[in-house]
């Protein structure tokens, strides 16, 4: 996908607002989950986090104002695809969803990991996520998130079936773990999940999986149905001049340990 260079971006602002068509105010309907510190609401209600601070300061940058709807995940990716939400944040790239979705640029990446109950780290021997059936090891995942190839080839085999369990959140599987109904959970933003363990006071109560898991590059996500493809390239240069003059990095500092 072209970038559009500064004197582009300055004179389709001036001209009118970008995104639609002329005479068309740009507005884009966000969707969020609660995923801290990325995307949270506040002691007073108010969506919050890194991204939501990050994608405010890019409509500005772009002359497009913001809407916020918070659903689950899996109705969010359904939601973009179907052009009733504009953009979601945090998002994987993938062949598949290219057919409905622009991505933009990546602004962070993930740490992946497996979280296990403490004390238990000993009880199985992991040294891939393909290991899993053999191990009889009952992983619990998230619906409809995205945790790379090497899961990809895992769920390809249909003998991992059995040990592979869906949930709709974090919360949902640290309660499955804790509970004995899984072995384990794994987590594709290490920041997200600690995070979340501290919010339910239970970061004693599990730890991680010695087990090397490689991270993803996470972008922002647009409904091919309602916004242009100028528009994505607009955004990448505005998120190229945050990273370059340090706003990207202050954001992220403010929201990060």
């Amino acid at each position: 996908m072209r970038r559009m260079s500064l004197v582009v971006l300055i004179g389709m602002i001036l001209a009118a607002p970008i995104g639609g068509a002329a005479g068309e105010a740009c507005e884009l309907r966000v969707g969020w989950e609660p995923y801290a510190p990325y995307t949270y609401a506040d002691d007073a209600g108010e969506v919050t986090g890194a991204d939501i601070e990050l994608i405010r300061a890019l409509a500005a940058e772009v002359g497009c104002t913001l809407e916020f709807a918070e659903l689950p995940w899996a109705r969010i990716l359904r939601e973009v695809e179907h052009g009733t939400l504009d953009v979601s944040t945090s998002t994987s790239w993938t062949p598949e969803r290219t057919e409905w979705a622009w991505f933009s640029e990546p602004y962070r990446e993930t740490e992946m990991a497996i979280y296990v109950r403490r004390g238990e780290v000993e009880r199985f021997d992991l040294e891939s996520l393909a290991d899993v059936a053999e191990q009889e090891f009952r992983l619990g995942v998230i619906t409809d998130y995205y945790y790379g190839d090497e899961y990809q080839a895992l769920t390809a085999d249909p003998r991992s079936d059995p040990w592979i369990d869906g949930a709709t959140d974090y919360a949902t599987n640290i309660r499955k773990l804790s509970s004995g109904r899984i072995d384990g959970y794994l987590v594709e933003d290490v920041e997200v999940m600690e995070a979340e363990l501290a919010r339910l006071g239970l970061s004693e109560e599990v730890e991680r999986y010695p087990l090397p898991i490689q991270g993803e590059q996470l972008r922002f996500m647009f409904s091919r149905k309602t916004v242009d493809a100028e528009l994505v390239a607009a955004i990448d240069d505005a998120l190229e001049r945050m990273r370059a003059d340090g706003r990207l990095a202050a954001i992220t500092s403010k929201y990060l340990p």
